[in-house]
């Protein structure tokens, strides 16, 4: 096959870009051969771990626009997450190190990547570990299950039956509509917008590892506006998916 480079492409005639665009299924797969023998695509075509954060970051900059749909984001990422080489020493280290912690009683958090756009994080779980119900303000979310098994439930704000704030802090009691309850296990995914199933609680029933990926991630701001909530462990009167929420001091 002829090569070209970038002067040949400027002085072409247009028999000559005809042929160049003939050539370029023919380039994109050497291309792509290229990225597997750099480590970039393995020859399965899973994503080693740099690639997959280059992937990402071209997807989390589109939150800036004014059309960046949130769902049509998370389906992307998901598809990228679900081909993401868990063996990349990269992610197999992280691994290793939260295993080594596994008995502190609670559960633990490894930083994978963290920028302005969003952030990947590493959360392992013992047996019966489980984080209560939470939100997350502003953020879109996608979780992984790498290992184990987990229970994921996920919630929306159905109505505010009471408000207050006294002193700087708030309080009230809470309707939140439960959207979503699935147990999660390797390979599955659970997501959340900024406006949909955004209350969400995980509970393990396996040791478990999930990856977390936040867009935007936390900062002051967004860590400030988060809201801890106890739920009532039955339903309202007359509904099998309404829970009478308080926030948590």
């Amino acid at each position: 096959m002829d090569d070209y480079n970038r002067r040949e492409f400027l002085k072409t005639t247009v028999p000559g870009l005809l042929g160049v665009m003939l050539s370029l299924p023919s380039l994109c797969a050497i291309a792509t051969r290229a990225n597997a023998y750099q480590g970039r695509l393995k020859a399965d075509q899973s994503m080693h771990w740099e690639a997959f954060l280059e992937a990402v970051a071209k997807e989390a900059a589109k939150q800036h626009l004014d059309r960046w749909n949130e769902e049509d984001y998370l389906r992307k990422i998901a598809v990228l997450t679900q081909s993401l080489y868990l063996e990349d020493p990269v992610i197999s280290q992280a691994m290793e190190k939260v295993s080594a912690r596994l008995k502190k009683g609670w559960v633990d958090f490894h930083d994978l990547e963290k920028n302005l756009d969003f952030a990947v994080c590493l959360l392992q779980f013992d047996v019966n570990e489980e984080i209560k119900p939470h939100n997350h303000p502003g953020m879109t979310g996608m979780i992984l299950c790498a290992s184990g098994e987990i229970r994921a439930q996920n919630y929306d704000l159905y109505k505010t039956v009471e408000e207050k704030h006294i002193a700087g802090a708030r309080t009230g009691k809470y309707l939140l509509h439960r959207s979503m309850d699935a147990t999660l296990r390797k390979g599955d995914i659970s997501t959340l917008t900024s406006r949909a199933r955004n209350i969400h609680t995980l509970k393990a029933t396996q040791v478990t590892q999930l990856i977390d990926i936040f867009t935007p991630p936390y900062n002051q701001e967004r860590s400030e506006k988060s809201c801890w909530y106890e739920l009532d462990e039955v339903p309202v009167s007359g509904s099998r998916t309404i829970y009478e929420a308080r926030l948590r001091e």
